[in-house]
């Protein structure tokens, strides 16, 4: 193989659309509030982002980056492949950051595709600059399950509930595909990976379980996979108000928390019995449980945007929406051809139903000139927002430090050397564009 693996990639239709490894995560909203945490002594406690430099109204990188990189040596002698779909926020219980992330496991980086085994990571971080990487994944795709999600498993989303049993305090959200679909793409039919939302639970963050099938909103009921352990929703019902509707996809979840309500946001797309795309955007729904979902009418809620990350800023009681929606002609200013971006849009919202447009421009932009994403950024990353600075945590292509072996993919064809690594920006609060 000349190309990286598709750990990642998970569509892109002529309409732009990119159901992609995307950003689940929370504001810091879902681990009890967003205090400052300031000791009640009369010593102040250490700047935790004193490792980043300044952090003024403009988007700033870090100083300290790459934050971590892909191409750990796992114990078993294979290669983590990548950092995809970071999800963050701070816990307020145990004061810490805490971060989920995608990556695939091989033997080399070209490996075939097929001998990936697709997984998530879990990290923490005392300032949220420099991570302690759990060496064990907290959840692994198995190939041999016949299951739903037995070939994809990735973009996680993590929200703590605190009114959870404690087997189930923490809910993770991801997407997970078995199958293809073909979908009809300018004209010709391509086959795509066919995601749909999972739901598992942990009692610590560090190991989950899948949902057991008898328990999946789905229990009883022929999804047309071999066991439902596991399965959250369908893009058939997220979209079911969609005229004409054949089928669905989800994927990019992202979990918020308000009160004893999750709400879960993801790409979605709707087609009809010949593959066509009906609609593309960004769906909400909402549960109780985690496990059953109430879907909003009218998905999906922003047309046209993929990957959405949600944060709330406690000093203006607005939702923030931050999602990824670009051209072909926007994908094709950076340089690497493997799921790229230009950078996120935001709209606000008083009550996570109705959205503000777009600003004029989007609110994080990729840099070419820094250094570890010079290849560009890689959809997509997680918004955090505590104590008055939004933190952007994304993937970018490094060029630096690049382990044997690994190549970033070009969009004239030719390969460079290159690894995913992830980066964190920083700005002020009511900086938006």
């Amino acid at each position: 193989m000349t190309h990286p693996p598709r750990t990642l990639c998970l569509l892109l239709t002529a309409a732009s659309f990119v159901a992609s490894a995307g950003c689940g995560g929370e504001d810091s909203s879902t681990s009890g509030g967003t205090t400052s945490g300031e000791s009640s002594t009369s010593t102040l406690p250490a700047d935790p982002l004193a490792a980043c430099g300044p952090v003024g109204p403009a988007w700033s990188r870090c100083q300290k980056i790459p934050l971590s990189s892909a191409g750990h040596v796992h114990p078993d002698g294979r290669v983590e492949l990548s950092i995809g779909d970071p999800d963050v926020f701070y816990d307020e219980d145990d004061q810490l950051w805490k971060a989920w992330w995608s990556t695939g496991l091989a033997e080399s980086f070209v490996a075939p595709e097929e001998s990936i085994q697709m997984g998530i990571k879990y990290a923490e971080s005392e300032d949220g600059v420099a991570w302690d990487v759990q060496e064990e994944p907290v959840l692994l795709a198995d190939a041999l399950s016949n299951s739903w999600d037995q070939l994809k498993l990735e973009t996680p989303s993590v929200a703590k509930v605190a009114s959870n049993p404690p087997d189930r305090r923490y809910v993770l959200a991801y997407s997970g595909a078995q199958k293809t679909k073909p979908v009809a793409i300018g004209g010709q039919s391509v086959d795509v990976a066919w995601y749909q939302i999972g739901i598992a639970f942990s009692a610590d963050g560090k190991h989950f379980t899948r949902v057991p099938a008898a328990e999946s909103a789905y229990a009883g009921i022929d999804t047309g996979y071999p066991s439902n352990e596991g399965l959250g929703l369908l893009g058939i019902d997220m979209l079911s108000g969609t005229p004409n509707i054949a089928d669905g996809l989800l994927a990019d979840p992202e979990l918020h928390v308000e009160g004893d309500t999750l709400h879960l946001f993801t790409s979605s797309m709707a087609v009809d019995g010949m593959g066509v795309p009906l609609n593309f955007g960004v769906s909400h729904a909402t549960s109780t449980d985690g496990i059953h979902w109430a879907p909003q009418p009218g998905n999906p809620q922003v047309f046209g945007g993929a990957q959405p990350s949600v944060v709330r800023d406690p000093a203006s009681q607005e939702y923030e929406l931050f999602y990824v929606e670009d051209t072909d002609a926007d994908k094709a200013m950076v340089p690497s051809g493997f799921n790229p971006f230009l950078g996120v849009w935001r709209r606000t919202s008083p009550d996570l139903l109705t959205w503000s447009a777009a600003g004029p421009s989007r609110d994080f932009s990729w840099d070419g000139d820094q250094k570890t994403e010079v290849y560009g950024l890689i959809a997509a990353g997680d918004m955090a927002y505590r104590d008055g600075v939004y933190r952007y945590y994304y993937p970018g292509w490094s060029a630096d430090a690049v382990p044997p072996g690994f190549l970033c993919p070009l969009q004239d064809g030719s390969l460079e050397p290159g690894v995913i690594v992830l980066d964190l920006a920083l700005r002020s609060s009511g900086a938006a564009p």
